[in-house]
């Protein structure tokens, strides 16, 4: 039941309609039942895995509360810190099981390790939820939030449906705050649904009629990439850039329409990352939720920039290097982390030096960094990639044509709306408020404006045979 799907459609309508009639006091059960609904349209047997994992947390947020301020008391700092390690332990266990027993294998020259999980579906939002759990009991541990009391509560926020997918990683103290306003708000207003709404169709067309037509081209090309050039890989590569920003923010877009629809304010996790002026800023635009996930829990307490330089640097490593291992199992996606901190560790030498390079120049230098290493997070394995790479560099032919998979029409309503979505990106950067300015618009006008992008989305998406939908790229992380 991708959030792309009729049977998702069908859902949430029914979903909606029933929250809307509820008496207040009943809202946050209704919402743990959708969430439970909508996870077992996917999984059956893992459900029980994630409601271990938020019982664990809950329970060891209230054993940390408990042990009060240790006033410099050992015996109650080390009961904290068991009731830390005890959920961290597990969630960590739990992505080592299912997403790197074949990868600890390799590494160990084991073709197969028994009783490993190779044979077993990796459970739904894993990589996700798991990184909710750590952050919440690390952010009691830490006395940045008092820990949650009511148990449904916490399995709320750790199986939200419209982020259980491919997040955002909501930062805890924003959802629980977020989450008792829901208990109170005047949910039949019209604004936040129509506001929604509008996210989710911009999401949904960025999904479909974009990143679905750019999937096309990179798979033609990456598929058998040994009869290509340069020329022809740079299209595939710039392709692959495009789908995954389309894809990814797209499901995004989806996540915070659905979100705000059913009364919740939620985290951006984009902003215009492909104007991004140096890698550091790339990471301040792209999967915002993972980067301060990342800067909170990993970065900060190795030490950040707080111990020197050389210390610093091997902290930027550490951290994209775990940022790779979160993506995937295969060394590619650990190389793709360390070829971004590469690039961060010498921009930041360069900033040293005191020259600056202007802002245009910077823009293209920081997208030419994140598109080459997109070539490894997607080829699906390090030596495929560095093959890839020699490929490119081995023909530089200029082709008679592309080839691209696409006909005309095709091409032309792609480039038609990556226009758009340029324009967006480009009134965004300069501070337009682009959804206020459309909800001052007269109520026929709105409605003409969603209309449209529905009709684009609905004539103009690309679907698959007997129009099945495709999933989203992060769903697979």
């Amino acid at each position: 039941m991708a959030l792309n799907s009729l049977s998702f459609a069908a859902f949430f309508l029914i979903f909606l309609a029933v929250l809307l009639i509820l008496p207040k006091k009943l809202r946050k059960i209704w919402l743990l039942a959708g969430n439970c609904m909508f996870y077992l349209s996917w999984e059956r047997w893992s459900i029980v895995l994630l409601l271990l994992s938020s019982l664990m947390v809950w329970e060891c947020g209230l054993l940390m509360s408990r042990q009060g301020s240790d006033n410099g008391n050992r015996s109650l700092d080390r009961r904290k810190t068991l009731f830390l390690v005890l959920p961290v332990v597990w969630n960590v266990g739990l992505l080592v099981f299912f997403r790197y027993t074949g990868l600890i294998g390799s590494l160990l020259g084991r073709a197969e390790i028994p009783f490993s999980a190779q044979t077993i579906l990796v459970p739904l939002g894993l990589s996700f939820y798991t990184l909710r759990c750590i952050g919440y009991v690390a952010d009691v541990y830490r006395g940045k939030m008092d820990a949650v009391r009511n148990p449904l509560d916490v399995l709320i926020y750790v199986s939200f449906f419209p982020q259980i997918i491919s997040g955002p990683i909501e930062q805890p103290m924003r959802f629980f705050s977020e989450l008792e306003a829901f208990g109170e708000k005047n949910l039949r207003n019209f604004e936040p649904i129509w506001q929604g709404f509008l996210l989710f169709v911009w999401g949904l067309f960025q999904k479909i009629v974009l990143a679905e037509r750019l999937s096309v081209i990179t798979a033609r090309y990456f598929g058998d990439f040994q009869q290509y050039g340069f020329w022809e890989l740079l299209v595939a590569s710039l392709a692959y850039t495009l789908q995954i920003y389309c894809d990814f923010g797209g499901y995004s877009d989806m996540s915070r329409g659905i979100a705000r629809m059913i009364g919740f304010s939620t985290m951006r996790n984009f902003r215009q990352p492909y104007l991004a002026a140096g890698i550091k800023n790339f990471w301040r635009r792209w999967h915002i939720s993972l980067t301060s996930w990342l800067t909170d829990h990993v970065y900060i307490p190795l030490g950040g920039s707080r111990k020197g330089s050389l210390r610093k640097y091997l902290n930027i490593l550490i951290v994209f290097a775990a940022s790779g291992l979160w993506h995937g199992s295969t060394l590619n996606f650990v190389f793709w982390g360390l070829l971004h901190a590469v690039f961060q560790i010498a921009e930041d030498l360069w900033n040293r030096t005191g020259r600056k390079l202007p802002v245009w120049l910077l823009r293209i230098i920081t997208l030419a960094e994140v598109n080459f290493a997109w070539i490894f997070f997607n080829a699906g394995g390090l030596n495929r990639g560095f093959r890839i790479i020699r490929q490119m560099f081995s023909r530089f032919t200029f082709p008679e044509a592309f080839d691209t998979g696409l006909i005309p029409g095709n091409l032309f309503v792609l480039g038609v709306g990556l226009g758009i979505l340029l324009t967006v990106d480009m009134l965004h950067e300069r501070g337009a408020a682009i959804q206020q300015k459309a909800a001052a618009l007269p109520l026929p006008l709105r409605w003409l404006i969603i209309l449209g992008l529905f009709w684009s989305v609905i004539m103009l998406g690309i679907y698959g045979v007997g129009y099945d939908t495709t999933g989203f790229i992060y769903a697979q992380f």
